[in-house]
């Protein structure tokens, strides 16, 4: 049990992060052009989450279709609730709100579930895994937590609403904690890449149909390309020398 605290504590510091990020936000004057690059950061950092962390790992599984099937469900499942949430948009509070913040919602959430799960499965091998994993993920998730909140923000939605919805995303990071600790602990590799294939293609649909068309939404300019590319190369490096 003290072994399963110590995963929930680990896993409780990527939210931490994502919390900094977020006061970020607060404290700055919104305007499209920050919300741009936070957009462009964002978008950087997850897709570099996607296509270096995650996608190696989802293709060395055998047989490799269980994960490249599980991958086109996560994506599936993502489209769903996408659709879910265009439905209801116009019941939310009766006010006609854009879902694009949600669905940033909802990918950095899957995005925080899929570091629960690492950092659970890497403790069940290695205590310094588990941290080792955690402290990769810490300086990613602060551009993260800003475009969160400042997508928020940008909707008009009351600060106690959106202090409310950062502090949820712990949800999903200690689901994911908890499951890869018990649940998945002395399983096999397959059913533990199965899982994070299913969280890494509802990342990428996210990622590609709503996170950067959102950003070209805003004012572009060539800062916000140099964002999108250094935030990509920065989440490497961490990644690339904390493992």
């Amino acid at each position: 049990m003290p072994e399963f605290l110590f995963a929930l504590t680990l896993s409780a510091l990527p939210v931490i992060s994502n919390f900094i990020g977020a006061m970020i936000a607060e404290a700055l004057p919104l305007s499209k052009q920050t919300l741009g690059l936070a957009l462009h950061a964002a978008a950087g950092v997850l897709l570099a989450i996607a296509s270096t962390e995650l996608i190696p790992k989802v293709v060395i599984a055998k047989p490799v279709w269980t994960t490249i099937l599980s991958l086109f469900l996560g994506g599936a499942f993502f489209v769903w609730v996408n659709q879910l949430l265009n439905l209801s948009k116009n019941r939310l509070r009766g006010i006609d709100r854009s879902t694009v913040s949600w669905v940033i919602f909802l990918s950095i959430a899957i995005d925080l579930f899929g570091d629960g799960l690492m950092i659970g499965t890497g403790i069940t091998i290695a205590p310094h895994l588990g941290v080792v994993v955690a402290s990769s993920r810490v300086v990613a998730h602060i551009p993260e937590g800003f475009v969160t909140n400042a997508g928020f923000k940008s909707q008009n939605l009351p600060r106690r609403e959106r202090f409310l919805l950062l502090a949820a995303f712990i949800i999903p990071v200690w689901l994911g904690a908890t499951l890869g600790y018990w649940g998945l602990r002395g399983q096999e590799e397959l059913p533990k890449l199965i899982v994070l294939a299913f969280t890494t293609g509802a990342l990428m649909v996210a990622i590609a149909e709503e996170i950067i068309p959102e950003a070209h939404q805003t004012q572009d300019s060539n800062w916000s390309m140099l964002v999108f590319i250094g935030s990509f190369a920065l989440s490497m490096m961490f990644s690339a020398y904390l493992e």
